[in-house]
């Protein structure tokens, strides 16, 4: 565990063969991750994304997955990639057609809303895009989403729901009251969807997993000083490895895949810490 790093991607167990799973923010870290591991499991993925460079990240995946399964006796998923930028609901619309196009049945088996804005104003500096973008990509994009599943009888009985959200939600910093705000406020509605959505579609649970610090681009992005300082701080917390250490994409992505699988069936309307045990829940 101290000395974990991430291997090779293989074709795995076929569990989650025949069913569709829509990523938002498929195409890096935790998303991409996440697709890696249940395209593996024969999922087939819709994968947003929003940028040129991000699509060529998609062909990459997808390409990855298609060479992992031309060895293999199993059939490979599809992978369908689209643009959908998360402070636009207009861009829900392209999500349902490409519903349509993947599922025989016009369902989703699995919803992994990973894609988020995150801004780092700290107090009294932040925009009104900071605002507005943080509110609608965070939280009215996924209420929109869902609400037009619902509306379009478009999930499956026993889906499954998951929404990465942030140990910072309950460890704040400078800057981050935007973020935990907005990922506070997912992490409200995933209890009340798991209320509320079972009635609609039987055995369907609704989850999140609270991320703590995690080697992705988001935090590679930060300028160094500041890499360096939310590694110090943040490291020493983590509980599972003496003296910490960083985790990886990998290691949230198995934690969600427990989530959607058969396995997870009586786990719902929870927050599941993925962080070494940084933050308690």
């Amino acid at each position: 565990m101290a000395g974990y790093r991430p291997s090779a991607p293989k074709v795995q167990q076929q569990d989650l063969q025949g069913k569709v799973a829509l990523i938002t923010g498929a195409t890096k870290g935790i998303g991409r991750a996440t697709a890696l591991d249940l395209a593996t499991r024969g999922c087939s993925i819709i994968g947003t994304y929003s940028s040129p460079q991000s699509a060529h990240n998609f062909d990459v995946l997808s390409h990855t997955i298609s060479t992992l399964y031309s060895s293999s006796p199993c059939s490979a998923p599809i992978l369908l990639g689209i643009v959908s930028d998360i402070t636009t609901l207009s861009s829900i619309s392209p999500i349902q057609r490409a519903i349509e196009s993947m599922s025989a049945t016009n369902t989703l088996d699995i919803l992994i809303l990973n894609a988020a804005i995150h801004t780092a104003p700290k107090l009294g500096s932040a925009s009104a895009s900071d605002m507005t973008d943080s509110l609608t990509g965070n939280l009215h994009w996924p209420m929109v989403l869902l609400e037009t599943l619902v509306r379009e009888n478009s999930l499956a009985n026993d889906a499954r729901v998951v929404a990465i959200t942030s140990d910072i939600i309950r460890s704040p910093a400078q800057g981050s009251s935007l973020f935990a705000a907005t990922r506070a406020g997912l992490e409200a509605l995933v209890r009340a969807w798991a209320v509320e959505l079972p009635p609609l579609f039987p055995g369907t649970t609704v989850n999140a997993v609270s991320v703590g610090m995690v080697d992705t681009p988001g935090l590679s992005g930060l300028p160094v000083q500041d890499s360096a300082k939310v590694r110090d701080e943040r490291v020493k917390r983590v509980k599972v490895v003496e003296g910490g250490r960083v985790g990886f994409a990998e290691e949230v992505a198995d934690v969600v895949g427990w989530l959607v699988s058969e396995k997870a069936r009586w786990v719902t309307g929870s927050v599941v810490p993925a962080n070494g045990g940084a933050e308690r829940v």
